[in-house]
């Protein structure tokens, strides 16, 4: 065929032609385990859960404690509240006093958003463990904004440091479709 297509080919060039198309082929289909359809996991669907959404949520905290540890002194992570409906202008929040992360589910778009702001959260945890620490994040935040906030900088460069790495493990453990 490929002669009739290239007549100015000699017919081994035509065979080391399909070969390499073949080889290439072989490689490539090999190399992805998924035979061919791979899974991005940056834009799974909110859908794709195995488990109920606060379990998911539970093992992305559960994570968490044990990828970013737990602050000195201390055995227990942050307590989970999970709100299903869509918040007006925030995705989670993180409540020092009773040391909760309310992650609002409708908030997001996908399970890597629902990740990087667990992570997010989970940070806060870590950071703003007394009344001192809540004070000096309200007056930052309240003198350069929210942007520009110490304690925020450093929740978005966690959450977008670890949010693949704890969603691949989310997906190897079985938790997504």
């Amino acid at each position: 065929m490929l002669l009739a297509l290239f007549p100015s080919l000699s017919e081994k060039e035509v065979i080391a032609i399909w070969c390499c198309c073949a080889a290439l082929w072989l490689l490539w289909v090999l190399s992805d385990r998924t035979g061919g359809k791979s899974k991005d996991l940056t834009t799974s669907s909110l859908h794709e859960l195995r488990v109920p959404k606060v379990a998911f949520a539970r093992e992305v905290i559960r994570w968490c404690m044990q990828h970013l540890g737990l602050p000195k002194g201390k055995k227990a992570g942050p307590r989970l509240l999970l709100r299903y409906y869509r918040h007006r202008k925030v995705m989670g929040t993180y409540q020092q006093r009773s040391k909760t992360i309310t992650l609002y589910w409708g908030s997001h778009v996908d399970l890597k958003e629902v990740v990087n702001t667990l992570i997010h959260e989970y940070q806060h945890f870590l950071d703003i463990r007394t009344t001192q620490e809540d004070k000096a994040y309200d007056k930052e935040l309240k003198q350069i904004g929210y942007q520009q906030n110490s304690y925020e900088k450093k929740a978005r460069e966690a959450a977008n440091r670890w949010d693949k790495a704890c969603l691949q493990e989310m997906s190897s453990r079985g938790l997504l479709k």
